[in-house]
């Protein structure tokens, strides 16, 4: 077997628990908003928000 199919397989077998542990609807309160939505999706907003953070601060050479 392919060492990059492996891998892709056992990414996407990781992810596939990771959602079914955090199918919750969680409550996040930051000042003055608030959101209900599946745990999954709040932790992959954040994980995008930072991802894209890092890609616009090494862009402009600053980190």
């Amino acid at each position: 077997m392919n060492f990059r199919l492996f891998v892709s397989l056992v990414s996407l077998l990781l992810m596939g628990i990771f959602v079914f542990q955090n199918m919750e609807i969680v409550e996040v309160d930051f000042l003055l908003w608030s959101v209900e939505a599946s745990r999954v999706i709040i932790y992959l907003t954040i994980f995008l928000i930072g991802a894209l953070t890092g890609w616009v601060g090494k862009s402009m050479h600053m980190l």
